[in-house]
Order: C-alpha cells, then structure tokens, then sequence
C-alpha cells in the first residue's frame, strides 16, 4: 500500500492506482495525509475542504459522506481494518511506516547519502534514482490550504537534496552527460544555489571539459555578482584555482578504470595551464598506452570511459601530438557510442571525428560528423555543445574554401557560446577571415 502525495495525490493498492477524482473528497484525503495518524477537527476539514469559499449549513455531514466514500475506496488496516478513524468532531487516518512516498524519498535520500559518505557511488546512485522517480510534480497538488504550505515546502526542499545527491552520485560514476544535464537544470531553476554551481564545475572537470568547466565559473560569478552584489564562496574559487593550476601526475599502475580515466584526464587538463610543457611530455611517453586503454575498454563495452579517453587524447592531438590510426580509432569509438545509445558520447566522438577528418583534408566526410554531432546537440538542447561543434564546422568550411558559409557558422556559434575561450576563438577567425560579427552581413540562411 502506498499513498502517493509527491504530486497528485493518489492511492497505489496492490492492484492498481486510484485517483480520487472529485475534489471535495480529494481535498480531504490530502489533508488528513498531510497529519497522518493525527487528529484531524471538523473546523480544520471544512476550512480546507470549502478554501476560500463559504461552506453551506450541511457542511459537516457533507464530510462524514466523504469520509464514507474514502473508506469503501481505501484498503482495510489492522485487525478492525479501518483506515480512517473518527471521534467526535474529529478524524484521522492510519499510515504505516513506508506507506507514504514522501517518507520513502526520505529514506531513500538518506540511504544514498550514506552510501556516498562510504565511497559507494554506484549503490548511491540506486538509491538516489529511486528517490527522483518518486516526484510528480507539486506535493499534494496543491490542495492543502495556505496553512499547510510548509509541509509543501519541506516537500519541495527534499526534492531538491535528492538532485543535488543524485549529482553527487552522477559524477561518482562517471555518468557525465547525465551529471551535466541535471546540475544545469538546477542552477537554471535557482542560479543563487552556488553548491549547484559548484557541482556543474566538477562534472565539466571530471568529464575532461576543462574550458566549459572555466565558463561555467565565470557563469556562477556572474549570477551572484549581479543578483547579490558578492563574489563566488571559497568552494567555487578553490575550483578556479585548482582548474588553472592542476599539475597531472604520471600514472601507477591503475586500480580500476575510474582511477585510470581520471589521471589521463587531469593530464589533457593541463595542456592548456601553465604546466603544459609537462603535460605535453606525459602524452608523448603514455599516449600509445591510453590508445591501447581505449580498444581495451571498447573490448569490455565500457563505452563511456572509451570516449572519455578520446577526449582527452584529442586535446593532445590538437596541440600537435600524434597517435597511430587515430582517426580509425575515434571512428570506431563513435559506431559504439551510438550503438549503445549514449548520446553525449556519440556527440563528442563525432566532433573529435570531424576535426580528425578535417586535418586529413577531408572536408566531406567532416562535414556530415559536424552535422551528426550538430543534430545531437540540437535534439538534447545543449547549447554549449551545439556552438563548440559549429566552430569546428566552420573551420573544416574555411579550410576548404568556403569563407561565407565558414562565416555564418562562426556568427551562429557565438549566439550560442557563453564567453570564453571558443568564443574568443570564433572572433579571432571571424577576424582573420575580415568578416563582421553583425550577423546582418551574412550571405548564408541559419
């Protein structure tokens, strides 16, 4: 048996869901839901179930027939089997231990919580995920009067810690993309929640996005700065930091692919700091191994540690480094992220593939990558993603000859990009190529 009030308030029996469709008798249920195994005064009932209007003469003995109505619905309890009991000018309902959703996403949350307090992601991220599928929407439907709303709120407030703990456990286990999606819902929903930010930095970092890890930063700052006038907390600059100053360290012998995948990508991430000259030395000795962790990986269909290695391996390939049958190897990396339905690794392998297919000169070929990639970005809504590809396009479009069309891509990027280095960068082509920003002087339809 299961009362489920995380949205419209329902009755889950053994058989089947039940939804009280007249509202008087709705109303009640979710008030007496809302005190559970308390006493409950006529007075109470009348004024929530008639809200904001006059309640008529027979009032009360109009809720002893809902009452009734709500007995034959429920399932009986107990030795007596009554589900709601009554006393005079009172009633109350029965619940047991678990017999709420409400008080399930409670313990779930706390079990994930401790199980991240152990170091057991996976197990956390059962028990998180478990929680979330709980919530439908606003908690009792709103039925409960003015009176009742911080029941509401502490509802939604749970709602909340169950996402950020779910992120938590996202990251924990390297589901990035999916890390990504949720840490954006939340700083879209509350842009002043500054751990949500600071979530959304780790989950860029870890994925091996050290430039959409920085933007994001400058994201943050620039929401507590303009709504609340104060800098980012010591959580968030002590991520700045540690994103500009990260030196990697040369590998062991790894414990696992987790522990693997994260050194090869705190070594991509310091390509670009002011280690790079030691980073760049790291891929020169190691690459040929990473290579060989990729097939290893794609060989055990571990497909997303196989394109997070790509990922990082195409940051050392874009300054110059070389791998042996790379464009092979991040084409097949891309057949097995599709074929196993992880679109955001799909995404990054088609881009990295098109890049590749660029510097082979094959401009065709890159093209219909950038397209696939594009098409991704756009069904998911992952603007960021979406502006990064269509810079690449546009430089596999300039390279071929095409400066107009390489133009227009560059403007729609920058529609998209938030400012930061790619952004920076598409300016700087845009330049190069003596086109304008305005995108009023494009010759080429979005």
């Amino acid at each position: 048996m299961l009362f489920r009030v995380l949205g419209p308030v329902e009755i889950d029996g053994t058989d089947a869901v039940s939804y009280i469709r007249a509202d008087k008798p709705r109303a009640l249920l979710a008030l007496l839901l809302v005190k559970a195994n308390s006493w409950v005064g006529v007075g109470e009932i009348v004024d929530t179930v008639w809200s904001g209007r006059t309640p008529p003469v027979s009032a009360e003995r109009n809720i002893g027939t809902y009452i009734w109505q709500l007995r034959r619905t429920l399932p009986p309890l107990g030795v007596d089997g009554q589900r709601i009991e009554s006393r005079s000018k009172a009633y109350r309902i029965r619940v047991e231990a678990g017999e709420l959703d409400s008080d399930r996403m409670q313990t779930l949350l706390a079990a994930g919580g401790d199980a991240l307090t152990a170091g057991d992601a996976p197990t956390a991220l059962k028990h998180l995920e478990a929680a979330r599928s709980l919530w439908r929407g606003t908690p009792y439907e709103g039925l409960v009067t003015d009176q009742h709303q911080p029941e509401v709120t502490r509802l939604a407030e749970l709602h909340w810690s169950v996402r950020e703990r779910l992120a938590d456990a996202l990251i924990g286990t390297t589901r990035f993309a999916d890390a990504v999606a949720l840490c954006k819902s939340l700083t879209t929903e509350d842009p002043l929640r500054e751990t949500n930010w600071a979530r959304l930095v780790v989950a860029y970092r870890d994925a091996g996005r050290r430039a959409d890890a920085l933007a994001t930063y400058q994201k943050a700052r620039t929401a507590l700065v303009d709504e609340l006038g104060t800098e980012p907390g010591h959580e968030l600059r002590t991520l700045q930091q540690q994103l500009l100053t990260d030196v990697p360290q040369q590998p062991k012998e790894p414990a696992g692919p987790y522990a693997y995948v994260r050194t090869v990508l705190d070594a991509a991430g310091a390509l670009d700091g002011p280690h790079a000259a030691a980073a760049r030395h790291w891929f020169d000795t190691w690459h040929g191994e990473v290579a060989g962790a990729v097939r290893q990986l794609l060989a055990d269909e571990d497909v997303t540690n196989a394109w997070l290695l790509i990922s990082a391996l195409h940051q050392y390939v874009e300054i110059g480094g070389d791998v042996p049958n790379w464009t092979p190897l991040v084409a097949v990396v891309a057949g097995a992220a599709s074929y196993s339905k992880d679109w955001y690794g799909e995404l990054i392998s088609r881009n990295i593939l098109g890049s590749a297919l660029t510097r082979a000169g094959r401009i065709t070929a890159a093209r219909a990558e950038f397209t696939a990639a594009l098409g991704i970005a756009s069904v998911h809504d992952d603007r960021d993603a979406e502006g990064t590809v269509l810079v690449n396009l546009a430089m596999a479009e300039a390279s071929g000859g095409a400066r107009q069309q390489a133009a227009e891509y560059f403007r729609r990027a920058l529609r998209l990009l938030p400012e930061g280095p790619t952004a920076a960068d598409a300016r700087q082509a845009l330049a190069d190529l003596g086109e304008p920003e305005d995108p009023a002087r494009s010759t080429v339809a979005s």
